[in-house]
């Protein structure tokens, strides 16, 4: 789905809320910002799918801060659940069981453990798929909601909780970066 317009300044962004005060996330999340930014230039019509992490506290009772739909799913199933409710607006549309105006943007919301890591497969077969949806990947370089693990996306050398050093090994993450993208 492309976007009509282009977006070079934040002074282009478009000024409809379609999110409210209060959520259940750490004080100061870029996430939030992230996520308001994404509907804003996405417009109203628009179907968030969760994977669960760090996201999943935007949108938990009794801080509902959408003004649109989210499902939560598993940790490796956002993309999967993606392609469940794409399929079903694409029938109801051809169907005619809804009119084409109703028709959503679907938006897979993941933090980088769940794309990087442990949802990878699922992104594999949208892709392979040709899934129509946006990817919203919110990457803090670890497993952030548990402790701050290393996750794919943990940049070489940094400290993890899993990644501290011993007299044996003085180094932190040996890992490199995975490309997420590039895969």
């Amino acid at each position: 789905m492309m976007l009509e317009t282009s977006y070079k300044t934040l002074k282009d962004i478009p000024t409809e809320e379609y999110m409210s005060p209060g959520a259940g996330l750490c004080a100061g999340c870029g996430g939030i910002l992230a996520v308001r930014l994404f509907h804003k230039v996405l417009g109203e019509n628009v179907v968030w799918v969760n994977a669960a992490g760090c996201m999943t506290m935007l949108y938990s009772y009794p801080l509902a801060p959408l003004k649109s739909s989210w499902l939560y799913t598993a940790f490796a199933s956002a993309p999967a659940g993606a392609q469940g409710i794409r399929d079903a607006l694409d029938v109801l549309i051809a169907k005619k069981k809804i009119p084409s105006k109703e028709d959503l943007k679907v938006v897979v919301v993941s933090g980088d453990g769940a794309a990087y890591d442990i949802g990878l497969q699922s992104t594999s077969g949208a892709l392979q798929r040709g899934l129509d949806f946006y990817y919203l990947v919110y990457d803090n370089e670890a497993y952030g909601n548990t402790g701050f693990q290393e996750s794919g996306a943990t940049p070489f050398g940094s400290f993890t909780s899993t990644t501290i050093p011993t007299s044996l090994d003085l180094a932190e993450n040996t890992n490199r970066t995975k490309e997420l993208f590039e895969i």
